[in-house]
C-alpha cells in the first residue's frame, strides 16, 4: 500500500495543530486525511471511517491520546494500525505506559517543522494497515467500545481469580471448563498443560485414547516443551480420531505451555471471541499451575530416579492405610533391593552405580503404572505402594515380572538382580508395621540366595472358610 492509497487520521483539540498536521500530510502525498476534536470523537472516527494511520495528540479534554490507542487497540481491526502520539513541552509520560499504552511511536511537537515532516513521512512508509473485514471488526461506536473494554476486564478478573487456586490443579482445570461453559457447550474439551517435570491432560469428553490424545494435541505445538512424564486425568475412550477437532495454544513469554482443545462447540463464534480476549490472563494461569507443579514434583520425587522420595512416598503409604481401614480395603507393599550393589560401586564407580538405580527404577515405574506408586526408599533400596490390584496372584504375577525384567537386563556393567520382600495391609495397625514386615521379608531374600521375592499373605475370609469345608468333608 502506498502512502497516498493510507487513510490518516488526525486527532487533536487545537485547531492550529489539526491544520499543520494536515498540510504535513496533504504535502506527502496522502489523499484521504480525516479529523477528530477530542479522543472521544477520534474514537468515533476511527470506528467509522478505519483509518490506516492514526496521529493523536497526548494531552486533550476526556479521553487522553494514550487511552485512545488502548480502546483502539482493543479492536482486532486496529491490531496492526500505525498510531503515533505527539507530545507537548508539558507532558510527562512514564515509560512504562508507554510501552503499554498500544502506540508505535511518540514524537514531541517541539520538533523544528522539517524534522517532524520527516519522521512522520518515515513512519507512514511503514506497512501499517486497518483491517476491513467484518471478522475483524465488531464494535460500531464509543459505547460499544467502552462496554468491550468492560467485558474484557470481567474475564480476566475471573480467569485470574483461579490462581489464588493454583495449588489444587484439578480443582482450577474444571473451574474454568465451567467457565468457558458459560459462553458455549461442547461434545468434548481438553487441557493440555506442559512443563518440563510434568506433561498433563485433562479430558472432558474426548472419545481419545490416552495417548491419542497426548499424541493428537501435541501436533497442534511448533515447539512444545518436552516433559519428561505425563499424567492423564478424566475418562478417555479408544477412538483415534475425532473430527473438527478445534485448538487454541496457550503462549507464555513466547513458550507453548499448553492448549485447549474441543469439538462440537454450541457458539464458536463467542467462544473464540472469550479465548482471544482472555489468552494472557490463560497464558499467566498456566504457566502459574506449571510453576506450583514443578515446586510440587521437585518436593516430592527423587532427584536421581524420577520415583517419588522417601518423605512423599511414606506420606502415600500413611494415607493409603489410613483409606484402606476406612474402607476396609486392602494394599500391598513391595520392598527391593539391589543385590551386591557395594561392589558395583567399588568396582565400576559411583557413576555406573548411578546407571544402574535409574535402570531399576525405570523398570518399577512401568510395572507399577496404573496400580500404585514406585518411590526410592533410600540408597539402592526402593518400595512400591500397590493399591490397584485384583488378588494376591496380580501383585506374585508383578512383582515376578519385575524381577525377570531386571535379571535380563544388559546394565552399564553387565548383569544385575534384585530381592523383594512383600505383603498385604491386612493385621497390621499402622503403616509402619506394614513397611517393616516388607522390609523383613527382603532381609529373608537376600540371606536365602538373592534374585528372589518372599511373600506373606493372610488368608480371605472366604478362603479360611473354603478350608475349614474341605476338612469338615
Amino acid at each position: 500500500m502506498t502512502i497516498s492509497d493510507k487513510k490518516v487520521m488526525i486527532v487533536d483539540d487545537s485547531k492550529f495543530w489539526r491544520m499543520v498536521l494536515q498540510s504535513v500530510f496533504a504535502k506527502l502525498g496522502v489523499k484521504q486525511i480525516v479529523v477528530a476534536e477530542d479522543g472521544m470523537k477520534g474514537i468515533e472516527t476511527a470506528l467509522r471511517e478505519l483509518p490506516d494511520i492514526i496521529i493523536t495528540d497526548y494531552n486533550m479534554p476526556g479521553i487522553s491520546g494514550l487511552q485512545m490507542c488502548l480502546y483502539l487497540r482493543s479492536i482486532p481491526a486496529f491490531k496492526n494500525a500505525g498510531i503515533v502520539v505527539l507530545t507537548g513541552s508539558d507532558d510527562v509520560i512514564n515509560e512504562f505506559w508507554a510501552e503499554h499504552s498500544g502506540a508505535n511511536k511518540f514524537i514531541s511537537k517541539l520538533l523544528p517543522k522539517d524534522v517532524l515532516e520527516s519522521e512522520l513521512e518515515r513512519f507512514i512508509s511503514n506497512d501499517y494497515s486497518t483491517s476491513k473485514t467484518k471478522e475483524m471488526f465488531y464494535l460500531t461506536g464509543i459505547y460499544d467500545v467502552l462496554e468491550q473494554k468492560m467485558r474484557t476486564e470481567i474475564l480476566n478478573r475471573e480467569i485470574l481469580s483461579l490462581i489464588e487456586y493454583a495449588r489444587d490443579e484439578l480443582y482450577v482445570i474444571q473451574k474454568l471448563k465451567n467457565f468457558l461453559e458459560f459462553f458455549s457447550r461442547f461434545t468434548g474439551l481438553a487441557f493440555m498443560l506442559l512443563s518440563p517435570v510434568e506433561g498433563r491432560i485433562y479430558n472432558f469428553g474426548l472419545p481419545l485414547g490416552k495417548t491419542v490424545s497426548k499424541e493428537r494435541l501435541l501436533r497442534h505445538l511448533e515447539k512444545p516443551i518436552e516433559p519428561s512424564d505425563w499424567s492423564y486425568f478424566g475418562n478417555f475412550g479408544s477412538e483415534f480420531n475425532v473430527d473438527g477437532l478445534e485448538t487454541v495454544v496457550v503462549k507464555y513469554q513466547e513458550n507453548e505451555i499448553g492448549l485447549i482443545a474441543y469439538e462440537g462447540a454450541s457458539d464458536k463464534w463467542s467462544l473464540s471471541k472469550v479465548l482471544n480476549e482472555a489468552s494472557e490472563s490463560i497464558a499467566l494461569l498456566f504457566n502459574t499451575l506449571n510453576s506450583f507443579r514443578e515446586l510440587k514434583v521437585a518436593s516430592a520425587v527423587d532427584g536421581l530416579t524420577g520415583l517419588f522420595n522417601k518423605k512423599e512416598l511414606l506420606r502415600f503409604l500413611e494415607e493409603t492405610h489410613n483409606l484402606a481401614k476406612f474402607n476396609r480395603t486392602i494394599y500391598y507393599v513391595a520392598m527391593f533391593d539391589v543385590d551386591n550393589f557395594k561392589k558395583v560401586n567399588d568396582t565400576y564407580g559411583h557413576l555406573v552405580g548411578d546407571e544402574v538405580l535409574k535402570a531399576v527404577a525405570a523398570i518399577l515405574k512401568e510395572e507399577i503404572a496404573g496400580k500404585g506408586i514406585a518411590g526410592r526408599y533410600g540408597g539402592e533400596e526402593f518400595c512400591l505402594v500397590i493399591t490397584k490390584a485384583a488378588n494376591n496372584d496380580e501383585v506374585v504375577e508383578t512383582i515376578e515380572r519385575i524381577l525377570y525384567k531386571v535379571r535380563n537386563t544388559q546394565f552399564p556393567h553387565g548383569k544385575c538382580t534384585v530381592s523383594c520382600g512383600v505383603v498385604s495391609s491386612e493385621g497390621y495397625e499402622s503403616p509402619t508395621e506394614v513397611i517393616k514386615a516388607a522390609d523383613d521379608l527382603l532381609y529373608i531374600s537376600k540371606k536365602t540366595g538373592k534374585d528372589k521375592a518372599s511373600y506373606m499373605f493372610l488368608p480371605k475370609n472366604r478362603e479360611i472358610n473354603q478350608v475349614l469345608r474341605r476338612e469338615q468333608t
